[in-house]
């Protein structure tokens, strides 16, 4: 049912992304390379996109399958739609197919009527009350118990300067 108030193709949280990158192309200006790729300046350097490949050097686009901020200035820059420009996976159509049938509504016959809540209705019913604890015996432990994969210190022998053994171990008579 909220699927079907979704505007534009996208959802909400989608679409906040992307007008906040559209936002974001005030201070960037485009120039185009032709053949759907452009080369976007801003004041942290150029950077190039390829609307075709959907594409972008600082590479967002790719990673979130929604055009970064440099990909909305080229797309403006093309005269395009942004939403043409988003990964399938997030418009209406897919998320249609993927919940379509994933909802099954729960079965509520011996649910109690919230209209109904009078004192001997609420009597008779049984209520779980949540497992008694109690405290350990004992003082509560301070130092902490170190894991078994974490890295040791490695000793360093005083006189031999070998690892694994220090002077009082050390098995080396004469290091020199």
């Amino acid at each position: 049912m909220a699927i079907s108030k979704w505007r534009n193709g996208v959802g909400p949280n989608i679409e906040a992304v992307l007008m906040e990158n559209v936002m974001r192309t005030e201070h960037m200006f485009p120039v185009s390379y032709g053949g759907n790729r452009a080369c976007v300046h801003t004041a942290y350097g150029d950077l190039e996109v390829d609307l075709g490949l959907h594409e972008c050097s600082c590479g967002a686009w790719q990673m979130s399958g929604i055009p970064c901020a440099h990909a909305c200035a080229a797309i403006k820059l093309a005269h395009g739609n942004v939403y043409d420009y988003v990964e399938e996976c997030y418009k209406i159509t897919s998320q249609q197919k993927i919940y379509n049938r994933s909802m099954i509504p729960v079965v509520t016959i011996d649910m109690p009527d919230i209209n109904d809540y009078r004192m001997e209705n609420i009597l008779g019913q049984t209520f779980l009350q949540p497992p008694r604890t109690s405290r350990p015996p004992g003082r509560p432990r301070i130092k902490r118990r170190e894991s078994q994969f974490q890295n040791k210190k490695t000793y360093y022998c005083g006189t031999c300067h070998e690892a694994g053994h220090t002077r009082r171990t050390c098995k080396n008579p004469n290091p020199y």
